[in-house]
């Protein structure tokens, strides 16, 4: 069973291991969160 946690941006509940919990220090983020700062840094770029 994976815990469930809190995306640190939009609250959504997204399942992660402990150790990725752990290794990230409770930075976690889902991946739609994760999109949008990806395409925020490529847009800074050009």
């Amino acid at each position: 069973m994976v815990p469930i946690f809190k995306c640190l941006i939009c609250r959504r509940d997204i399942e992660r291991s402990t150790k990725t919990f752990w290794s990230k220090k409770g930075h976690i983020l889902c991946s739609s969160c994760l999109d949008n700062m990806d395409n925020k840094d490529k847009s800074k770029i050009f």
